[in-house]
């Protein structure tokens, strides 16, 4: 019984609404081959079961197949082609669902790359923010000797020891510390002799640095007038002249 195959619902079909083969594939924007081969039962033909799946309910629709021939009709299709419209639904859940995860980690990306962009000392500033250090209005040794005891790990620019004897007590064996402040918007770059850089970024006004003054550091900046260098709570006097556009001071040399 012909009606009994794709091939014969759909030839059936196609007839009953007067179609040419050739005028389906053209509304459909198939290959007419492919219209052939289903009509002729000849899916070996066609490029793979998902493919055939989804022409072959367009075709269907196209040329209306309705009542029991339709139901007939998705029966044939899942036992031939062994797909349902559970699996090529679940397909497109996996689809969208991937393309979700992958618009998230591109987001996530982009973001991080932005903060690095812009903020290129995002990281260190929130690690200052968290010890209440940054934009404080005063700040001694003893309060940032027990700062620094609410960390257990070491921090650039700031020598943390720990007592072998008594672990998961941090102890500041140094307190020689600099504190950097800026008056204004300014440069400033801290490195040591070995040319390893502490910090090198432009502070706004009222922004501090902190690091722990080894005895071989230098400071370079666009403005000396507008920092202010503050060691073990003494301001350090400043006044030179500033011929280059960047200033270099051996902080050795101010400080002793």
């Amino acid at each position: 019984m012909k009606e009994e195959t794709i091939a014969g619902i759909l030839q059936s079909w196609r007839k009953k609404q007067g179609k040419l083969i050739s005028d389906c594939a053209n509304e459909l924007n198939a290959p007419i081959e492919y219209l052939e081969a289903i009509e002729n039962n000849f899916f070996i033909e066609m490029p793979n079961d998902q493919y055939t799946f989804n022409l072959v309910n367009k075709y269907s629709e196209f040329v209306g197949v309705s009542g029991e021939d339709k139901k007939k009709l998705k029966m044939l299709i899942q036992k031939q082609l062994k797909i349902s419209d559970k699996k090529t639904t679940k397909r497109g859940y996996n689809q969208w669902v991937l393309s979700i995860f992958r618009n998230i980690i591109f987001t996530l990306i982009l973001v991080t790359s932005a903060v690095i962009i812009f903020d290129d000392e995002f990281y260190g500033r929130e690690l200052l923010k968290g010890m209440n250090i940054l934009n404080k209005d005063s700040e001694t040794n003893v309060d940032l000797y027990h700062e620094v005891q609410k960390i257990d790990y070491k921090m650039p620019g700031l020598d943390v020891y720990t007592d072998s004897k008594k672990k998961n007590k941090p102890l500041v064996t140094k307190l020689n510390t600099i504190e950097i402040q800026a008056k204004d918007d300014v440069w400033v770059e801290v490195i040591n002799n070995q040319n390893i850089s502490y910090i090198s970024r432009n502070f706004r006004m009222g922004e501090r640095f902190f690091f722990n003054f080894k005895g071989n550091e230098t400071l370079l900046t666009d403005n000396l007038s507008n920092i202010l260098i503050i060691y073990n709570d003494t301001l350090i006097n400043t006044s030179q002249s500033q011929m280059d556009s960047v200033i270099e001071i051996d902080l050795k040399s101010i400080l002793f």
